[in-house]
């Protein structure tokens, strides 16, 4: 397992339209209205800040199951 953070730059991405249809499950709010879900044995925190997102957790290395 390893840290990861990636930024992009999209302004038509709207987390809380994303996470809170209804079709998204075991996505869950922080106060800072960002967005953490767990898949697998990965956590990812997803944020929209300004015109960016920012995707940050902890993901299964890739390279680790080769």
């Amino acid at each position: 397992m390893k840290e990861q953070k990636l930024v992009i730059d999209k302004m038509d991405f709207e987390p809380r339209h994303i996470f809170e249809c209804g079709q998204c499950f075991r996505w869950h709010r922080q106060e800072d209205d960002s967005y953490t879900g767990v898949f697998g044995n990965n956590v990812l925190n997803v944020k929209k800040q300004a015109k960016s997102v920012v995707f940050e957790g902890i993901c299964e290395d890739e390279s680790a199951k080769k």
